[in-house]
């Protein structure tokens, strides 16, 4: 009798916690982790840390979702240049200048790459 009583009291318990309006269920959709939005902020916060390989990997995910994700293509190429690939970064650059020419930083960052005697 006891056993049935638990077993009853865990699938009461997990119908609630599992539910569709339950506050497991609203707090997971939050965050989107496919989304290019999180994974550019992903991508922001590894370059923050030092981390250019995973930022690149992140910056990726969020074109692949976004293709004219212009601050992510230029994120993108300032991490690339930092890993030691100037010409991949430089173009990254051109290309998220090309969807938003806009992007001041960007600019600059261009301009200083390729007059950089590293590419």
């Amino acid at each position: 009798m006891r056993k049935i009583t638990i077993l009853t009291l865990i699938l009461i318990l997990s119908l609630v916690v599992f539910s569709k309006d339950s506050w497991a269920a609203k707090m997971s959709g939050q965050a989107n982790v496919h989304s290019a939005k999180f994974q550019y902020e992903k991508g922001l916060g590894a370059m923050k840390g030092g981390y250019y390989y995973t930022a690149v990997q992140h910056f990726q995910k969020a074109i692949l979702v976004k293709p004219h994700f212009a601050l992510a293509w230029a994120q993108m190429g300032v991490a690339l240049y930092k890993l030691g690939f100037p010409s991949l970064g430089i173009v990254s650059l051109q290309k998220g200048l090309k969807y938003n020419p806009n992007i001041k930083w960007a600019k600059i960052k261009l301009k200083e790459y390729l007059a950089s005697p590293k590419r």
